[in-house]
């Protein structure tokens, strides 16, 4: 479970890191960020978002050195690739977290969204029990007084 936790925060941080450069990428090359009117150049202006997208994520990945293989415990499927051809692993590695960042990033939206909708849910709680033990400790019981 903890590899899974480990895997799912990297990759959420990758994904936002990489959708926070494609939008600063987006706002400075027009042929990247300008919606298109024709739905065929819309398309293709869409798929490339989606390689830069995948280039961005393979170049944190490689710069944060990602074990993406070991995070989902199948290194050792590949570890005599690990041993012998240290590059080409770093190569496989970066490119399967462009991929899982770029093509899972519905899934990971899930996830967050989630997340981002449980932390709300227990801040409010945490101040609907702050508001109920402030009424408490004042005396106050929200009666109305008996005339």
């Amino acid at each position: 479970m903890e590899d899974i936790n480990r895997f799912l925060t990297i990759m959420g941080a990758i994904f936002a890191a990489t959708q926070g450069i494609v939008e600063q990428l987006k706002a400075r090359w027009p042929w990247l960020g300008k919606e298109e009117a024709d739905p065929i150049k819309e398309e293709k202006r869409r798929t490339r978002v989606l390689l830069v997208s995948a280039v961005v994520a393979a170049l944190l990945a490689g710069m944060a050195a990602v074990d993406v293989f070991g995070l989902l415990g199948i290194n050792g499927l590949l570890s005599a690739l690990k041993v012998s051809h240290p590059g080409l692993y770093r190569l496989l590695n970066m490119i399967v977290v462009g991929l899982l960042s770029t093509f899972g990033s519905p899934f990971l939206h899930e996830i967050l969204d989630i997340l981002i909708e449980f932390k709300q849910h227990i801040r409010l709680r945490n101040q609907d029990a702050e508001l109920r033990l402030l009424k408490i400790s004042s005396g106050d019981t929200s009666q109305p007084p008996k005339v």
